[in-house]
């Protein structure tokens, strides 16, 4: 009886995405063109004091 063995995809000597980052070619590919050109804002830190907190809360509710 012979053993089955799994065959590993045939892969190109030099990868074009970051396996650690991403599970296929498609999902880099998907990421570079819709992601990447995005002008995604950086987070701010924002402060919200106790008497303010019901309001800041209301005004996110309305927005969404």
């Amino acid at each position: 009886m012979t053993s089955r063995k799994r065959k590993a995809p045939s892969t190109p000597t030099q990868v074009r995405f970051d396996r650690s980052r991403f599970t296929s070619q498609e999902a880099w590919e998907r990421y570079t063109d819709v992601i990447v050109p995005r002008k995604l804002l950086a987070e701010r830190k924002v402060v919200v004091y106790y008497t303010e907190f019901d309001e800041f809360r209301e005004e996110l509710e309305s927005c969404h």
